[in-house]
């Protein structure tokens, strides 16, 4: 007599125990200003979701205004922790969805509610690929290895002159970068063409420049700039006008210039940037996971955008983004900072990754592959 088989047993399930927040802030050695903005301190929010297998995932989101962090990280607390709590932390797009939730209360900043989310999100995918033993980019698709690594610079400096501007990027090239996103979009525009020009000439033919104004010009300005910059081999030209009527004018630019168009960085839904993409808007997508709800509706966009032919970029957050644009084969260029912008990335992630010829080899532990330096976590985090 044949045995019947044996019912099959249900591996037992890891739970969430425990979210955690910290904020940390950090001043800079000045303002890294851009058009319509100034960044002196660089902030960010550290989240690890423990479990009771003692697995820990981890994440830190930067680039913001200090107080969207605080408001985010109490959103975290007091809001989506108790969500987690008893919860399978590989069931990411539930979790997800029920966190989203947050996200719809009024009467508070929404950037705030989708940078919780999007805390959360990083740390229980890095918690996942630590269970699965592989980096994320390599869960998520493993596109590529290694990509192209550019600087966010031009920053506006007090007393500069154009030419100023031309050893910052021989700056960049003796780090390694392969070119710069470079910021326009503050002085007029004749005044920005000079010093555009003067970064081509230092960056040289083979140096990979972009225009980067976040949203600073009318359409008209945005026009005569890139009729103007037409010799200037311009990868493309991001965030160009306000953005109050700005998915009518980027068409109009592209359509008018054919000079490639970025946005997507101020966007916090994935519809904000089926939008930008349905209107012809843009050839390059550039939407931040921690600004847009993390990394699981960041992959959302970028197969969407593959399917209208668009690239993806990912706004600064060079541990975060690096992953995901190495794992869709739309990605392009990682983006970090000077150093001495960053500290994030360049003085508190241990084993993230060599920068060579302009190329980022990715971290190959699992998850995000980096630790973080505890001693610069206790030296600026804020409670």
């Amino acid at each position: 007599m044949i045995a019947a088989p044996a019912a099959p047993t249900q591996e037992p399930r890891m739970k969430i125990v425990r979210v955690e927040t910290i904020l940390l802030t950090i001043a800079l050695n000045r303002d890294y200003g851009g058009s319509v903005y100034s960044v002196p301190r660089k902030n960010a929010i550290v989240t690890r979701i423990h479990t009771d297998e003692g697995l820990v995932g981890h994440c830190v989101n930067g680039e913001g205004n200090f107080d969207v962090h605080r408001q985010a990280r109490e959103i975290v607390d007091r809001e989506l922790a108790p969500l987690l709590i008893g919860q399978d932390p590989t069931a990411i797009e539930t979790l997800w969805s029920r966190m989203w939730t947050s996200t719809h209360r009024g009467g508070r900043d929404k950037w705030a509610a989708v940078r919780a989310v999007a805390c959360v999100d990083s740390a229980l995918w890095d918690l996942l690929g630590k269970r699965a033993g592989l980096p994320l980019y390599q869960l998520w698709g493993g596109a590529r290895h290694t990509l192209p690594i550019v600087a966010i610079g031009g920053q506006y400096r007090d007393g500069y002159a154009p030419q100023d501007y031309g050893a910052e990027m021989e700056e960049y090239r003796a780090l390694g970068l392969a070119g710069c996103k470079f910021k326009v979009g503050g002085r007029e525009v004749e005044e920005d063409l000079a010093r555009t020009r003067a970064a081509r000439r230092a960056g040289g033919d083979d140096f990979l420049l972009f225009a980067d104004a976040n949203r600073a010009w009318s359409r008209t300005q945005a026009l005569a700039f890139c009729r103007q910059a037409a010799d200037l081999d311009l990868r493309w030209f991001e965030e160009p006008c306000h953005w109050d009527d700005d998915r009518r004018d980027l068409a109009l630019l592209r359509a008018q210039t054919g000079m490639p168009i970025a946005a997507g960085q101020s966007e916090i839904t994935t519809q904000d940037c089926r939008d930008l993409m349905l209107d012809a808007a843009i050839d390059v997508c550039n939407l931040d996971a921690s600004w847009g709800g993390g990394p699981t509706a960041w992959l959302r966009v970028a197969r969407m955008a593959a399917c209208f032919g668009v690239q993806m970029g990912h706004h600064g957050e060079p541990m975060v983004g690096s992953h995901l644009l190495a794992a869709v084969e739309n990605g392009t260029y990682v983006e970090t900072h000077h150093p001495d912008r960053d500290p994030i990335f360049h003085q508190m992630l241990i084993g993230r990754g060599a920068i060579e010829n302009g190329h980022y080899a990715l971290p190959q532990g699992p998850g995000w592959g980096v630790e973080f330096d505890p001693e610069f976590i206790e030296r600026y985090r804020t409670d």
